[in-house]
């Protein structure tokens, strides 16, 4: 998947493959800023409409451990793009409707839908904003159950989850001494099984920031109200009001000191305060290294995020550790990045702030390098009450001429903090879910238009029983190449390995892929 190669992105992608693009994004991003091949670049409104087809012979079409039935599965994939750079409406869309057909096990043909979709909308110049996203992907009900890196392959641990989001707010100056923000916020997700709970959250939160008379310092605070409430769990609020100092020591390293304090039911029945002092740093030495560090005592103990991030003209490291509340694992809900489009669209930001932009040159680094973008990059597991998460993740890639190499590690740890709800999930009964995965990506350009992909990964998920360990181990070799100014294709093979005490399978499957862009 490395910067400057071409693979098809109807290739599937492995946890560990997909993963693994995230070193590579600043590599290839700057291999990646010439006109795209669909001559969009510096056009205010497009349209680019496609179609993919794909056929993939697999060995096990229902990734069964006894009886496996082979079977030819058709995609057909008619797709379209949006984007908007221009006026007072930025954004994008993109859609794709993936129609798959069994030619053995008819009852499995199904349709999946994708969606990756952002628009900012200025309503009133300079004042009164809207924020819009939507998302629709493939994701694991279970973290313990049956897992893939092909959602074509009959699964029945797999879901559509829709999650969209909706945040109006207005913003300026205050007699010119501080600004403004005020936000509210709407998230909705929800998904395709009964065995799962969706949820919706509302937040209104207002911001104020300013300087001091001395120039070294600054200052912000703001007050939030948060509502998070599951169809299967229970509703839960947060209170919270938090104020910041921000020292500049030098235009290279800013020092804060945090205080605040909260209020929540998350634990219990009744609302609970605590205080949340702490600090941060963020030290810019060169253009090229970032390290940011935060830490505050909360009413579970310590949150925490640490970063480290370096690029040379020929590699690119990234370490990141996260200790937090989150409101689903693994899945696209707010804060959590779910497809491979999320993960580079939040890698990007820092080398295109404009989202539409951004969407664009997503889209065309994704094409150029064959990442399929709505590949699942993490195993998770829907939720239905608010957890605690501690994630690790770690990327390290070196770009030759001809040849590119990555690796990355991941390890997520996260357990239930609703002690009072009682619902059946991957967390009940105080259940500890872990999960690592390892991934290593080697590959060859052939040609300037065509490239080989060796991809081997692996991917560890267990709980607090034996029986609820799981492992994914996969390896694929793909070529994949330009036929034409408009088309692409690619020949791929794969074999998978899923250890499991309760659904264990093997899988080896062959697909090609043809697409065409309008």
């Amino acid at each position: 998947m490395p910067g400057a190669l071409v693979m098809r992105p109807i290739v599937r992608c492995g946890i560990g493959m997909s993963a693994g693009a995230l070193a590579l994004a600043a590599t290839g991003l700057r291999a990646q800023t010439a006109e795209p091949p669909d001559g969009t670049s510096g056009r205010a409104f497009a349209v680019v409409p496609s179609l993919s087809i794909t056929e993939t012979l697999t060995d096990n079409a229902r990734l069964v451990g006894v009886g496996r039935q082979s079977d030819l599965i058709t995609q057909v994939t008619p797709s379209i793009r949006i984007s908007s750079t221009g006026g007072r409406v930025k954004g994008f869309l993109n859609y794709a409707l993936n129609g798959l057909a069994y030619a053995r096990h008819s009852q499995a043909s199904n349709f999946q839908n994708s969606l990756n979709a952002l628009a900012n909308v200025e309503a009133i110049e300079n004042w009164a904003f809207l924020d819009a996203s939507a998302n629709i992907s493939q994701q694991s009900i279970s973290a313990f159950g049956t897992q893939s890196t092909d959602s074509s392959v009959g699964n029945a641990n797999r879901t559509e989850v829709r999650t969209y989001n909706i945040s109006p707010y207005v913003r300026g100056r205050l007699a010119g001494l501080a600004s403004y923000e005020a936000r509210l916020t709407h998230t909705g997700t929800s998904n395709s099984t009964t065995a799962a709970s969706n949820s919706s959250s509302d937040e209104a939160k207002l911001r104020l920031a300013g300087d001091s008379p001395l120039r070294v310092l600054s200052w912000s605070a703001d007050a939030t109200r948060q509502v998070i409430d599951y169809t299967i769990g229970r509703r839960t609020e947060d209170d919270s009001v938090r104020g910041e100092l921000h020292f500049a020591v030098d235009p290279q390293l800013q020092l804060t000191l945090i205080d605040g304090r909260e209020s929540n039911d998350y634990v219990s029945l009744d609302k609970q305060s605590h205080n949340t002092p702490g600090w941060a740093l963020d030290w810019k030495p060169t253009e090229r290294t970032r390290i940011s560090a935060q830490r505050e005592q909360r009413f579970f103990g310590n949150s925490h995020s640490y970063l480290f991030e370096h690029r040379t003209p020929r590699t690119v490291w990234r370490y990141s550790n996260t200790r937090d509340i989150a409101t689903g694992f693994g899945q696209p809900t707010a804060g959590s990045l779910g497809t491979a489009y999320d993960l580079f669209f939040a890698q990007f930001a820092s080398q295109q702030p404009d989202p539409a932009l951004r969407a664009t040159l997503v889209n065309n680094f994704l094409l150029a390098n064959g990442i399929a973008p709505t590949a699942q990059l993490f195993g998770g597991s829907l939720t239905s009450a608010v957890m605690l998460q501690r994630r690790q993740d770690l990327s390290f890639a070196m770009l030759g001429v001809r040849d590119t190499v990555t690796f990355t590690a991941s390890q997520s740890d996260a357990r239930r903090l609703d002690s009072v709800v009682s619902v059946t999930d991957d967390f009940s009964n105080g259940n500890n879910v872990r999960q690592r995965g390892y991934g290593v990506n080697l590959a060859h350009r052939l040609t300037p238009m065509s490239a080989l992909n060796l991809i081997a990964s692996m991917d560890r998920t267990s709980g607090s029983t034996a029986a609820q360990t799981t492992t994914l181990r996969s390896i694929s070799l793909a070529w994949s190449g330009r036929l034409g100014p408009r088309s692409s294709g690619s020949v791929s093979a794969r074999h998978s390995v899923f250890d499991s005490a309760t659904t264990p399978y093997k899988e080896t499957a062959v697909t090609a892929a043809l697409s065409l862009q309008f």
